[in-house]
């Protein structure tokens, strides 16, 4: 799918033309007295401005105007501008300018600009941003820049992102529109705002526009901020204005690109001679299509939204998330299994079922239609179909990436789209489970043999830390892992199993021993249960905080840990047994002392996706009754 993430360059050099006269527009904005905000919001907008042309022929002329103050040293970003275009937008022109706390004034233009790619892991597309570093970025300066765009997209529609990681003091959008043409706008994370027409024009304006300010596991910022989609309706009433319509206009590209030829017919056979069912092909095929299929994209033009022919890519062997599904789901159709497209966003929440349109999807995945011999237990499955994603290298088929699962996806089938819930997984399917069997000596140095088996996303995840590592970069990974929970220890005999297999659980061994682990105190021995672990997430700072809290997604973290101890000692008190339990996560943990060995269990897990902000009090307290428990001793004489 057609990305935009720009390639910024780290260094532009400027030459600016200094004594300039900058435009009314920016003077008047300099001249605005700018609100005491807190000491996290570096930059201020006094200004924004879209003026939108609306041609009979499609074309859709923009005019953006923006001007802002920078409020602190962390906003000199601000001096770094980028605007996309390219595929279907050409960029006019592009000026920039700046007024220095001194008084001093700038002027940079098309010439002082970079270009570049903007890519992300792709050989090649036709969109680029043009980059251009505003001089004089410092605290106390005003910066603006004007540029203007011509497109004519697919889609006659157009997105106002009017909130934003700084506040503005006022945004407007205007729009003027042929005879006989009429708009539709719906409004996101936000409330609908009326318009002031005047003939052919439209137009929307706010004042004080709050930021929506950065916060430690909030959603990313077009998820939660306000912005207004609108659709333009020429007088014959076409355009892409329901999920059906969107569905409609995709299944048109990419239908006829899955065709089954001869040599996709031959892979196919090739790939499922030895599976004994109709599932067992199934993840034949995807496996192929997910390890085999190196992830590179093309896209020019239309090339960012329609997938390339099924038959290219096998002789290939490459292609980006749209072109691995087509592969894919032709060979699907060669074994006479049924399969369609989903469009998908990698970033949870930003698709919103209020504002139907091909903007929102910057990923594509697969659903599979279930034969009869699938397995009862996949969790990636719902209403007979499973869905895949072969883009994700490390999550094997009958799982979906936690950043999908629960997620709209806009089902592509029959000719036409539906917006659906992806199926959402248990703890249970995504778990690391911990055993050590640990000896403490009489020098209060503790040994011993440690296990971990990982299992879906948590899987995933360490698969792909580990991968391209050397086995003693591998060692040094687990290494850092236990230096978060041992002061002092040394990790030796390493086995790492299943790496590179997402199909089975990845297992990791090692020995470890960490010198002077006891603590000895007024006669009594202190030794900590939990040798090894801890819970995932952070405490969150809760101190202004607005946004919602994103976990890593449902989970179970299972430890049981056997501490032996030497025959001269005996348990004295053991801390006591902790449960906790919340709408979001889950904790009990036990000490027990028999047969001179000290045994410690605990179970953690995580059951949403998303912690609402009314609830985060309640989840910052049950994270304190954890980090507790997991301080505690036990006390042994």
């Amino acid at each position: 799918m057609k990305r935009f993430a720009f390639a910024f360059l780290a260094l532009i050099a400027s030459s600016a033309s200094a004594g300039v006269r900058v435009p009314d527009w920016v003077q008047s904005a300099a001249s605005q007295e700018v609100p005491k905000y807190s000491d996290k919001i570096h930059g201020a907008g006094l200004v924004d401005d879209y003026v939108v042309t609306v041609n009979a022929n499609g074309e859709i002329r923009t005019v953006h105007r923006a001007a802002w103050k920078i409020l602190g040293t962390a906003g000199r970003d601000l001096g770094l501008v980028a605007i996309p275009f390219g595929g279907d937008t050409k960029l006019k022109h592009v000026t920039a300018w700046s007024i220095a706390s001194s008084g001093q004034q700038y002027q940079v233009g098309d010439r002082d600009a970079v270009e570049t790619a903007a890519f992300d892991g792709e050989l090649y597309a036709d969109q680029k941003v043009k980059v251009l570093k505003i001089p004089a970025a410092d605290p106390g300066s005003v910066l603006a820049y004007e540029y203007e765009t011509i497109a004519k997209p697919y889609a006659m529609q157009d997105v106002w992102r009017f909130q934003s990681e700084i506040p503005v003091k006022r945004v407007r959008y205007s729009i003027t529109l042929p005879e006989g043409w009429e708009y539709e706008s719906r409004f996101v994370n936000a409330t609908a705002k009326e318009p002031q027409r005047i003939g052919s024009t439209i137009t929307w304006e706010m004042n004080d526009v709050a930021a929506v300010e950065e916060e430690t596991g909030a959603p990313v910022v077009h998820a939660v901020s306000g912005y207004m989609g609108i659709y333009f309706i020429p007088p014959s009433g076409a355009g892409h204005r329901t999920w059906a319509d969107v569905g409609k206009w995709y299944a048109s590209l990419s239908d006829s690109q899955r065709a089954v030829s001869p040599s996709i017919e031959a892979k196919a056979r090739a790939l499922t001679a030895n599976a004994a069912t109709t599932y067992d092909k199934i993840a034949a095929l995807a496996k192929f299509a997910q390890r085999d299929i190196r992830y590179v994209a093309i896209e020019i033009g239309i090339g960012g939204y329609q997938p390339h022919l099924a038959d290219a890519i096998l002789s290939t062997l490459y292609g980006d998330c749209k072109d691995k599904v087509t592969l894919l789901s032709a060979m699907l159709r060669a074994i006479g299994v049924e399969s369609n497209y989903v469009l998908v966003n990698a970033e949870r929440g930003v698709v919103d079922e209020r504002f139907p349109s091909l903007f929102g999807f910057n990923h594509v995945i697969i659903a599979i239609k279930l034969p009869d011999d699938a397995p009862k237990m996949l969790h990636a499955a719902t209403n007979g179909m499973l869905y895949f994603d072969p883009t994700s290298r490390y999550v094997p088929l009958g799982l979906l990436p936690t950043y999908l699962q629960g997620s709209h996806g806009l089902f592509v089938g029959g000719g036409k789209g539906e917006l659906m819930t992806l199926p959402s997984h248990p703890p249970e399917a995504s778990q690391l489970v911990r055993t050590a069997k640990m000896k403490l000596k009489e020098d209060g140095s503790l040994e011993g043999e440690v296990r971990e088996v990982r299992t879906g996303a948590i899987a995933a995840r360490f698969r792909a830390v580990l991968a391209g590592l050397t086995d003693a970069q591998r060692k040094q990974e687990i290494e850092q892992i236990l230096a978060s929970h041992l002061d002092q220890h040394q990790v030796r005999d390493l086995v790492i199993e299943n790496a590179e297999d997402s199909s089975k659980e990845l297992i990791v061994r090692y020995s470890v021993t960490a010198p002077k682990y006891a603590r000895v105190a007024a006669g009594m021995v202190l030794v900590r249960p939990r040798v090894i672990g801890s819970k995932p997430d952070p405490t969150i700072d809760l101190t202004e905080r607005k946004q919602d809290y994103l976990t890593d997604g449902p989970s179970q973290h299972l430890d049981d840990i056997e501490i032996a101890l030497p025959a001269n000692l005996a348990a004295d008190e053991l801390p006591a047994p902790r449960k906790v339990m919340t709408p979001a996560i889950e904790y009990s943990s036990e000490s027990t002392f028999e047969k001179n060995t000290l045994h410690y269990r605990r179970r953690y897990e995580v059951h949403q996706y998303v912690v609402p902000r009314d609830k985060l009090a309640e989840l910052n307290k049950a994270f304190a009754e954890i980090l507790a428990d997991e301080r505690s001793s036990a006390v042994l004489k």
